[in-house]
Protein backbone atom coordinates (compact mmCIF):
# COMPACT_ATOMS: atom_id res chain seq x y z
CA UNK A 1 0.00 0.00 0.00
CA UNK A 2 1.29 3.31 -1.20
CA UNK A 3 1.59 5.69 1.62
CA UNK A 4 -0.25 9.49 1.26
CA UNK A 5 1.61 12.10 1.09
CA UNK A 6 1.83 14.81 4.06
CA UNK A 7 -0.45 17.00 2.28
CA UNK A 8 -3.33 14.82 2.55
CA UNK A 9 -2.40 13.51 5.53
CA UNK A 10 -2.52 17.07 6.71
CA UNK A 11 -6.10 17.57 4.79
CA UNK A 12 -7.36 14.56 7.26
CA UNK A 13 -6.70 15.93 9.79
CA UNK A 14 -7.89 18.91 9.68
CA UNK A 15 -11.37 17.28 8.88
CA UNK A 16 -11.27 15.75 11.77
CA UNK A 17 -10.55 18.24 14.04
CA UNK A 18 -13.12 18.86 16.69
CA UNK A 19 -14.52 22.46 17.11
CA UNK A 20 -12.92 24.14 20.44
CA UNK A 21 -15.10 24.40 23.68
CA UNK A 22 -15.70 27.53 25.48
CA UNK A 23 -12.86 28.06 28.40
CA UNK A 24 -14.90 28.25 31.72
CA UNK A 25 -11.74 28.59 33.72
CA UNK A 26 -11.08 31.82 32.27
CA UNK A 27 -15.03 33.01 32.40
CA UNK A 28 -15.23 31.97 35.66
CA UNK A 29 -11.97 33.99 37.16
CA UNK A 30 -13.30 36.70 35.33
CA UNK A 31 -17.01 36.50 37.45
CA UNK A 32 -15.03 35.89 40.46
CA UNK A 33 -13.33 39.29 40.37
CA UNK A 34 -16.34 40.79 38.99
CA UNK A 35 -18.54 39.67 41.98
CA UNK A 36 -15.68 40.49 44.78
CA UNK A 37 -15.39 43.90 43.53
CA UNK A 38 -19.08 44.36 43.22
CA UNK A 39 -19.01 43.46 46.94
CA UNK A 40 -15.91 45.39 47.87
CA UNK A 41 -17.28 48.60 46.47
CA UNK A 42 -20.97 48.14 47.46
CA UNK A 43 -20.68 49.06 50.93
CA UNK A 44 -21.42 52.91 51.70
CA UNK A 45 -18.97 55.36 53.69
CA UNK A 46 -22.05 56.78 54.55
CA UNK A 47 -23.10 54.51 57.17
CA UNK A 48 -23.86 55.08 60.37
CA UNK A 49 -22.82 53.58 63.80
CA UNK A 50 -25.10 51.39 64.76
CA UNK A 51 -28.47 52.67 67.19
CA UNK A 52 -27.10 50.80 70.16
CA UNK A 53 -24.72 53.02 70.46
CA UNK A 54 -26.59 56.22 69.73
CA UNK A 55 -30.46 57.15 69.15
CA UNK A 56 -30.19 60.19 66.78
CA UNK A 57 -32.93 62.62 66.70
CA UNK A 58 -34.88 62.21 63.67
CA UNK A 59 -35.31 64.70 60.63
CA UNK A 60 -37.37 64.66 57.31
CA UNK A 61 -35.29 66.12 55.25
CA UNK A 62 -34.69 64.87 51.19
CA UNK A 63 -31.32 66.51 51.02
CA UNK A 64 -28.37 63.73 51.21
CA UNK A 65 -25.48 65.39 53.06
CA UNK A 66 -22.02 64.84 51.59
CA UNK A 67 -19.37 63.06 52.77
CA UNK A 68 -17.61 64.84 55.86
CA UNK A 69 -15.38 64.50 59.12
CA UNK A 70 -17.60 63.09 61.49
CA UNK A 71 -17.50 63.41 65.53
CA UNK A 72 -19.33 60.98 67.33
CA UNK A 73 -21.04 61.30 70.70
CA UNK A 74 -21.46 58.54 72.79
CA UNK A 75 -22.65 58.62 76.59
CA UNK A 76 -19.02 57.71 77.34
CA UNK A 77 -16.55 59.22 74.52
CA UNK A 78 -16.07 61.16 71.93
CA UNK A 79 -15.40 60.02 68.44
CA UNK A 80 -13.50 60.96 65.38
CA UNK A 81 -13.94 58.93 62.54
CA UNK A 82 -14.74 55.81 64.82
CA UNK A 83 -11.17 56.69 67.11
CA UNK A 84 -11.36 57.46 70.77
CA UNK A 85 -9.94 61.12 71.12
CA UNK A 86 -11.39 62.30 74.53
CA UNK A 87 -13.97 60.82 77.33
CA UNK A 88 -17.13 62.89 77.66
CA UNK A 89 -16.23 63.45 81.60
CA UNK A 90 -12.95 65.07 80.88
CA UNK A 91 -14.75 67.58 78.67
CA UNK A 92 -17.61 67.89 81.06
CA UNK A 93 -14.47 69.12 83.82
CA UNK A 94 -12.18 71.08 81.63
CA UNK A 95 -12.44 74.57 82.29
CA UNK A 96 -11.82 75.68 78.86
CA UNK A 97 -14.47 75.94 76.15
CA UNK A 98 -12.77 73.53 73.80
CA UNK A 99 -10.70 70.22 74.14
CA UNK A 100 -7.38 70.83 73.45
CA UNK A 101 -7.18 66.69 72.35
CA UNK A 102 -10.07 67.08 69.91
CA UNK A 103 -8.90 70.29 68.44
CA UNK A 104 -5.49 68.29 67.58
CA UNK A 105 -7.01 65.71 66.22
CA UNK A 106 -10.11 67.42 64.26
CA UNK A 107 -6.29 69.85 63.19
CA UNK A 108 -4.03 66.64 61.78
CA UNK A 109 -7.29 65.32 60.26
CA UNK A 110 -7.59 68.40 58.35
CA UNK A 111 -3.84 68.44 57.51
CA UNK A 112 -4.37 64.39 56.13
CA UNK A 113 -6.97 65.85 53.31
CA UNK A 114 -5.41 66.46 49.94
CA UNK A 115 -7.42 69.28 49.24
CA UNK A 116 -7.41 71.58 52.67
CA UNK A 117 -9.81 74.13 51.29
CA UNK A 118 -12.84 72.41 49.88
CA UNK A 119 -16.19 73.06 51.16
CA UNK A 120 -16.13 69.03 52.42
CA UNK A 121 -13.03 69.78 54.40
CA UNK A 122 -14.70 72.85 55.98
CA UNK A 123 -17.19 70.60 56.82
CA UNK A 124 -17.86 68.77 60.60
CA UNK A 125 -20.58 66.68 61.08
CA UNK A 126 -21.86 66.03 64.77
CA UNK A 127 -23.78 62.72 65.55
CA UNK A 128 -24.83 62.94 69.17
CA UNK A 129 -26.83 60.71 71.18
CA UNK A 130 -30.68 63.00 72.19
CA UNK A 131 -29.37 62.25 75.89
CA UNK A 132 -26.31 64.02 75.36
CA UNK A 133 -26.16 67.40 77.18
CA UNK A 134 -25.47 70.62 75.15
CA UNK A 135 -22.97 71.81 77.09
CA UNK A 136 -20.76 69.31 75.72
CA UNK A 137 -22.08 69.84 72.05
CA UNK A 138 -21.54 73.71 72.67
CA UNK A 139 -17.88 72.54 73.29
CA UNK A 140 -17.52 70.01 70.64
CA UNK A 141 -18.65 72.73 68.07
CA UNK A 142 -16.41 75.67 70.05
CA UNK A 143 -13.12 72.73 69.41
CA UNK A 144 -14.55 72.79 65.61
CA UNK A 145 -14.29 76.48 64.98
CA UNK A 146 -10.86 76.74 66.61
CA UNK A 147 -9.75 73.87 64.18
CA UNK A 148 -10.88 76.03 61.45
CA UNK A 149 -14.06 74.07 60.32
CA UNK A 150 -16.20 77.07 59.07
CA UNK A 151 -19.62 74.96 58.51
CA UNK A 152 -20.72 72.49 61.12
CA UNK A 153 -23.65 69.98 60.41
CA UNK A 154 -25.85 67.60 63.06
CA UNK A 155 -26.75 64.27 61.63
CA UNK A 156 -30.31 62.82 62.39
CA UNK A 157 -32.14 59.59 61.36
CA UNK A 158 -34.20 60.25 58.49
CA UNK A 159 -38.17 59.95 58.25
CA UNK A 160 -40.47 60.62 55.68
CA UNK A 161 -42.72 63.29 55.74
CA UNK A 162 -46.21 61.53 56.28
CA UNK A 163 -44.75 59.78 59.24
CA UNK A 164 -43.26 63.23 60.53
CA UNK A 165 -46.97 64.87 60.13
Amino acid sequence: MKSKSRRVRRLERHRNRKPPGLNLVSLMDIFTILVFFLLVNSSSDQQLPSSSVLSLPESASETVPQETLRVIVTEHDVLVEGRPVVKVEALMAANTEFSTELKEELSYRRSLSREPDSQANNTLTVLADQGISYDIIRKIIRTGQEANYTKIAFAADQVSRQASE
